[in-house]
């Protein structure tokens, strides 16, 4: 380990967490926004809402809407607050600054990306291609995001840098790994968004050209989601019982969180489909998946990297990857 490497303060390591914690609560309150139909609550104007600053709450639609924007906004403050400690207290190229930049970014990019769906209406009863594309991929970037944000958290904890090395065994399985819960979390948002479409018959209100398109593939999606979300997470299951295999500690302990929310997934999954997805299970089931992300972000930083604590019992960890 590098002889000069800032240990982070407890004031940057409970700012860290508590960043991870109003992440994972503003994407599921993303989630709540598009399973009321309150996408078009501010009409279509961004960031003010109906063309003010502060608008009038006339209606649940627009309570939501605005109380998901204000969380943004915070979590936007908070992310600048802590950006100025770590630029305070760390040089340049640490980890834990780029990691923190990395996740300004993805945050920037999280909000064009919501900011799109309402400044294009693909809000509400939008059934457009254009909306099956974007759906998916402000997923990716949110999970991506939540997982910057957990790396954050694993820096201001103790955690080194890494690299990951393509050529090795459990550096392929670990982004193997990440790859499946983001095909779950994809194929996930897409069904939400079916659920909303059809569960509540909204489709009879989108144009009816576009339900001509997009409906056949929201239905096809309804039944495939299921398979790919039981398939994938064997996979992951087996994954993680492999790179666990032996291990002691945080690891370990990760691991058996990871196998557990596995199947704490599968059962909420199965509940969402008994009850006929109620709002309740939606975001439970949203929340189990936030959790299954970042266990499993955090699993591979600890493989790969380790931390201070673990370092002395890891002379596979080259002294220059640690800073």
């Amino acid at each position: 380990m590098s002889a000069v490497d800032p240990i982070p303060s407890k004031q940057i390591r409970v700012l860290s967490w508590s960043l991870l914690a109003l992440t994972v609560a503003v994407v599921v309150g993303g989630a709540l926004v598009r399973a009321t139909d309150s996408g078009a609550g501010c009409g279509e104007s961004w960031p003010i809402c109906g063309g003010q600053f502060i608008p009038e709450i006339g209606n649940y639609h627009t309570a939501i809407e605005v109380s998901h924007r204000l969380m943004t906004g915070l979590l936007g403050f908070v992310l600048i607050a802590l950006f100025v400690l770590v630029r305070r207290d760390f040089p340049k190229e640490h980890r834990l600054r780029r990691a923190v930049f990395a996740a300004g970014v993805l945050l920037v990019i999280e909000s064009l990306l919501g900011a799109s769906l309402v400044l294009f209406g693909w809000v509400e009863f939008d059934a457009s291609i254009a909306r099956l594309i974007v759906v998916p991929l402000h997923l990716v970037n949110t999970f991506l995001l939540v997982g910057a944000m957990a790396l954050v958290a694993f820096y201001a904890s103790g955690g080194l840098g890494f690299r990951i090395d393509t050529g090795n065994r459990r550096d392929q399985l670990v982004l193997a790994g990440l790859g499946i819960v983001l095909v779950i979390g994809a194929t996930g948002a897409l069904n939400a968004l079916a659920d909303t479409l059809i569960q509540s018959d909204t489709l009879a209100a989108a144009v009816p050209g576009e339900v001509q398109v997009t409906e056949p593939v929201l239905r096809q999606i309804r039944s495939i989601h299921p398979f790919v979300a039981i398939i994938g997470g064997l996979a992951l299951y087996m994954l993680v019982r492999y790179l666990a295999a032996g291990a002691e500690g945080i690891v370990r302990w990760l691991a058996l969180g990871i196998q557990g929310i596995v199947w704490l997934q599968f059962f909420v999954g199965l509940l969402n489909i008994a009850l006929e997805v109620p709002l309740e299970t939606q975001l439970i089931h949203l929340f189990v998946a936030d959790l299954l992300w970042i266990g499993f972000v955090l699993l591979g930083a600890h493989l790969i990297g380790g931390t201070r604590e673990t370092a002395a019992n890891r002379p596979d960890l080259p002294v220059a990857e640690s800073v």
